[in-house]
């Protein structure tokens, strides 16, 4: 495979570092695709456009989270399976994958356009940002198949260990977003709609050229009606592993929209302060990232070969590297909040707001420097259900009841929903460390399958 590179072989921490570099540019990337809507919005619309925005694209995330669940599952296999040299398996697992995805796209489409007003409304959205984030989700839902496609085509090229032409797609794409958001917002004054409109274009772009590369490249995947099918055996183990971190990231994204519609009863400021805390938030844990999926895919591979103890090296480089970035954003964060916050032009009651929520939310990224290193060797093992464990004690278990201590009980408000959300994530980092400690990632599952 001319795109496929070997993580079996080599010095781990020059390779983890140039396998990383790729993922965090694209990381990058689409954070600056994700927040260009926002920033864009609040230069055209205000506090109103920024919370429409807000409140819409957590619902969309809520189901790319999902998409991406599964997503993982295929980079895993087709990692497992080049390692092993088994090419023809890998390709099985693409063709289902693609299937599969295809489904996804319809069916999700589907709720999404039904469903959105009531969704709206559960999350308690401002009236003054209804129409707007009405107009918003319409557009992204009826894009839904770019996103599931995306998402399946760079499955299976992290998993045959391509990580630069994921990055050279997004470029294309973010560079796409960002001027048609100032194209339909400004000149157009298309609203939240405008900026929907633009994401949609952008990942179609994007899949365009994804689809093309592989096109190109038969022996990765020839896109003939026979490959082009569901291998029953291949989707069961996608469902074993895609499964627990489908169901993962429903539990993180269900979570979030709890935290959201709490945080959205407060008032309008409190809604503008949170989602630009959110988008914030997002390039902090960046590095983490990339990191982490440079680590399932090494895991993945090594396990693969039955290279134990590369794997176990891989793991503990991530973490070293993780949490060292990490820190260092946390403290560039705290020290300067108020200059993230006034790049959006927010007022000045929001970024009052958010001073606070800085404060209070940032120690969430010690903590998830290393849960999500930890959550990306058990996704590269086959063990996701372990990571779903973390994310469920996480954001069930702590974060929850943590709000429901400091909001209510305690009386501390909006602050007490800020302090839980930090200290939640703790709670996942120890459920993490208990499983490294226990062995279990050192599975094989293709092994595991062949027995069966």
């Amino acid at each position: 495979m001319t795109a496929a590179k070997d993580l079996t072989k080599g010095n781990v921490f020059k390779q983890l570092i140039e396998f990383s570099v790729p993922f965090f540019a694209a990381q990058l990337l689409q954070a600056f695709y994700s927040i260009a809507d926002m920033f864009i919005a609040g230069k055209y619309m205000g506090d109103y456009g920024i919370s429409a925005i807000n409140a819409a694209s957590n619902v969309i995330m809520f189901i790319t989270m999902i998409i991406s669940g599964f997503a993982v599952s295929g980079t895993v296999l087709v990692a497992q399976y080049t390692g092993a040299g088994q090419h023809e398996e890998a390709k099985r697992t693409a063709g289902t994958l693609f299937s599969m995805f295809f489904v996804f796209a319809v069916v999700f489409s589907a709720i999404g356009l039904i469903f959105k007003v009531n969704i709206l409304n559960a999350i308690n959205t401002p009236v003054e940002a209804f129409d707007e984030a009405k107009n918003y989700m319409t557009i992204c839902f009826l894009g839904i198949f770019f996103i599931c496609g995306y998402n399946a085509v760079s499955a299976v090229l992290r998993g045959i260990g391509d990580s630069k032409r994921p990055l050279y797609f997004v470029a294309v794409s973010t560079v796409t977003n960002i001027v048609l958001d100032v194209f339909f917002m400004g000149a157009f004054k298309m609203g939240a709609a405008g900026a929907a409109l633009a994401t949609v274009i952008a990942q179609a772009l994007s899949f365009a050229l994804a689809i093309k590369t592989l096109y190109n490249e038969k022996n990765i995947f020839d896109f003939s009606l026979s490959g082009l099918k569901i291998d029953f055996e291949k989707l069961g183990l996608i469902f074993k592993i895609g499964i627990p971190s489908a169901v993962q990231s429903a539990i993180v994204n269900i979570s979030t929209l709890f935290v959201v519609s709490s945080i959205n009863s407060f008032g309008l400021a409190s809604s503008t302060a949170a989602g630009i805390g959110g988008k914030i938030d997002y390039f902090a844990i960046l590095p983490t990232i990339a990191i982490g999926q440079s680590v399932s895919s090494m895991v993945g591979q090594n396990l693969g070969a039955e290279k134990i103890d590369r794997a176990r090296e891989s793991f503990w480089w991530g973490t070293a590297i993780s949490f060292v970035f990490s820190m260092c954003v946390f403290l560039f964060v705290n020290f300067k909040g108020d200059f993230l916050y006034s790049i959006f032009d927010c007022s000045e009651e929001t970024l009052e707001i958010g001073r606070m929520y800085i404060k209070f939310c940032t120690v969430a990224y010690i903590a998830n420097s290393i849960t999500f290193i930890i959550n990306n060797l058990a996704t590269g093992s086959g063990n996701s259900i372990f990571a779903l464990l973390t994310a469920f004690t996480s954001v069930v278990l702590a974060r929850i009841p943590l709000i429901y201590l400091f909001e209510t009980i305690l009386g501390y408000g909006l602050n007490g929903i800020f302090i839980a959300t930090g200290l939640g994530q703790f709670a996942g980092m120890i459920v993490g460390i208990g499983f490294y400690l226990s062995g279990k990632w050192r599975r094989i599952i293709i092994k595991e399958a062949a027995k069966n």
